[in-house]
């Protein structure tokens, strides 16, 4: 059975390597990339890939068809010394028929995929994927975008829908969107990611609240002012971090803890924001035109 030359059994295990070191990093990337790629496709790709090295092999012409106890063809045109008659100080060896080659076994081809796949879904049971919103049980997902609407829903001021978008259509890395809401309309669409931020909030397994969980607050406050009529993001990001200090009180957090969060969120709006539509308006401070509660000197 025909084998493949040294450069393509390098290029074959580089391409190996490479589709293994992408499906870590897909692994341990941020929860909303993941839901952006689904599971299967890794697999795809890398049986894919698999099956291209093996209908190569089947199909190459691999070693030259000359065979004999001298140099071949393809060494002679790499190395040189092309047309050079070897030293005969022992005829009979040149003269003699090449040793027989073993042939390889069909399962012996196979192998090598196999050990490849094989390693891909061992590194996929070693992460857990199934970790985040996707881990969660239907009641307990159900439960958590009632409880979500319902903050919605004050905000906004009228009946509303706040849905975790597991399909990818309304927000995540593609969209490059966390939430997304109708203006004045009656449905927000929020990342499983930060959905399960929340969740982990509302049940009280975010021990450490970080950014992490005042981003997913500020996120959910900024599409229920969006709901509620505010177009502009950077007046719906003003009154977001305002009003998400209750909005994390009502969700599981102390109210020291909720305010520092959206101090910090605050803070980072005005430092790192990229895009100016988001950054908050001047009177974005206490007793500021935008401030909500201007009869109190607590901001935001």
């Amino acid at each position: 059975m025909p084998r493949l030359e040294p450069d393509t059994l390098h290029g074959v295990l580089r391409a190996r390597l490479v589709l293994l070191a992408l499906l870590v990093a897909w692994l341990f990337s941020p929860p909303e990339w993941r839901y952006a790629v689904p599971l299967w496709l890794p697999f795809v790709v890398a049986l894919g890939l698999e099956l291209q090295f093996f209908v190569t092999g089947l199909m190459s012409p691999g070693i030259p068809a000359e065979r004999g106890r001298g140099p071949i063809r393809a060494d002679l045109d790499r190395f040189g010394w092309q047309g050079e008659p070897p030293e005969e100080d022992d005829p009979e060896f040149w003269e003699s028929p090449p040793v027989p080659r073993e042939r390889r076994h069909l399962w012996r081809r196979l192998l090598g995929p196999a050990l490849v796949l094989a390693a891909v879904g061992l590194v996929v049971w070693g992460v857990s994927v199934r970790r985040g919103w996707e881990s969660l049980d239907q009641a307990t997902q159900s439960r958590v975008e009632r409880t979500i609407t319902a903050e919605a829903r004050k905000i906004a001021g009228h009946p509303v829908t706040v849905t975790c978008d597991t399909s990818g259509h309304h927000v995540g890395a593609v969209q490059e969107a966390d939430g997304l809401a109708e203006v004045g309309g009656r449905q927000a669409w929020l990342t499983p990611g930060i959905c399960y931020q929340l969740e982990r909030v509302i049940d009280g397994h975010d021990s450490h609240p970080g950014r992490g969980t005042g981003r997913a607050i500020a996120v959910l406050a900024h599409e229920s002012w969006h709901l509620r009529g505010v177009s502009d993001e950077g007046t719906a990001n003003c009154y977001a971090f305002q009003s998400g200090v209750d909005v994390g009180v009502h969700l599981g957090l102390s109210r020291s803890t909720a305010l520092q969060l959206m101090r910090q969120q605050l803070s980072d709006n005005l430092t790192d924001t990229s895009d100016a539509r988001y950054i908050v308006p001047a009177g974005c401070k206490n007793g500021g035109s935008y401030d909500l509660h201007p009869g109190s000197s607590v901001f935001p």
